[in-house]
Order: structure tokens, then C-alpha cells, then sequence
């Protein structure tokens, strides 16, 4: 038995150019910009030592957490973010053009909506949420979980009881956190923590 409550921080991964161009970012593999270099640096100063770090194993999230003070990061699959398929790379008037109606049906309610060549948000909740329980049986203490943001929105969804279409709510800046007691039930004790 742990001496102190499981604490879980699901940290956004820092910025990346394709962040600041406001491109769809999924599962292409881009590194932290300049930016999200020094907010990483700011993000490991605030949260302060971690007892463990795990990570998806995309770029910007292991830049992320390697800059973190603790053990060296252990990489989860389940942790990687939204496969986004054919959207993946395009800007906001691609998006329009080529997917309008999808648009439509996902930001209205993405239950069940999946994205051509790519995933659903609820595979994206139900791995991620696997994922996270697997973190919590095999951590102790402050545990530092760098993860991207649908895989931390859809997540809260869940623990908060919210359905998907909820999910823009709990939508993390670069680099914040949101802190969670893991016990039976886990609970939100703060979210969209900035460094």
C-alpha cells in the first residue's frame, strides 16, 4: 500500500509548429518548436520532481517529458494521440472544403463519427482510459502522464460523467495539466493547470 494518494497530472505535450499554424495534428510525428521547448522547461520548473513519467511515444510528448525532473520516461501506446486520418496536416479551410459535413456531425456531437482513414473518439476514450488505469496499477506517488489533447479530453469526459460531445470543455493550452486523485473513483482536483 502507497504511503500517499496516487496523483496523476495529464499534461499536454508543448507547442509544435503545427500547433502555432493551427494545422489538425494526430499521429504525424512533429517535434516541440522552439516554443514548446521553453514551455516545457516552464512546465518542469512548476509541477516540480515526479516519481514516474510515462508517455506517448510521439515526439512532442517524450520532448515533453524527458524534460520533466524524475526517472526517464516510459513510453504507453494507448497514450498516443487520435489516429486523425486524412485530416491530419490540414488547416481550418482544407478542413471545410474537403470534410465540411464530417465537420459538421463531429463538432456537434463525435460520438461514433469516424474520421476517414482514422479513429473515433470513443476508441481514442476507451484506449486512453485503458492506458491510464494501466499507468495507475503500475505507479506510485506523483506520476506525471504527458498525453495529447483529445486522449485528455475524452478522458475527463468519462471521469467527469460527461458525454463526448462535452469534450471542447476540457480542452488543455500546451503544457498545462489537469491533477487527479486516483481512488475509487478517481476525482478531478484541478484542471487546465499552466506553468
Amino acid at each position: 500500500m502507497p504511503d500517499r494518494p496516487l496523483k496523476l497530472y495529464l499534461i499536454r505535450h508543448g507547442q509544435t509548429a503545427w500547433n502555432a499554424a493551427r494545422r489538425v495534428l494526430g499521429r504525424t510525428d512533429i517535434p516541440l518548436d522552439e516554443v514548446g521547448l521553453a514551455q516545457a522547461t516552464a512546465l518542469a520548473e512548476r509541477l516540480g520532481p515526479v516519481d514516474v513519467t510515462w508517455s506517448s511515444p510521439l515526439a512532442r510528448a517524450r520532448q515533453t517529458a524527458a524534460a520533466l525532473q524524475g526517472p526517464a520516461p516510459r513510453l504507453l501506446e494507448g497514450l498516443t494521440e487520435m489516429d486523425q486520418g486524412e485530416l491530419d496536416g490540414l488547416g481550418e479551410a482544407d478542413l471545410v472544403e474537403r470534410f465540411g459535413e464530417i465537420l459538421v456531425a463531429w463538432r456537434t456531437d463525435p460520438s461514433g463519427v469516424r474520421l476517414p482513414g482514422g479513429e473515433t473518439m470513443d476508441e481514442v476514450q476507451a484506449r486512453g482510459l485503458a492506458a491510464i488505469a494501466d499507468v495507475a496499477a503500475h505507479s506510485e506517488g506523483r506520476v506525471a502522464v504527458v498525453t495529447h489533447q483529445i486522449v485528455i479530453s475524452t478522458t475527463l469526459c468519462a471521469l467527469a460523467g460527461e458525454p463526448l460531445s462535452r469534450w471542447r470543455t476540457h480542452s488543455h493550452p500546451n503544457c498545462a495539466w489537469t491533477e487527479i486523485e486516483w481512488g475509487q473513483p478517481p476525482r478531478i482536483v484541478a484542471e487546465k493547470v499552466s506553468p
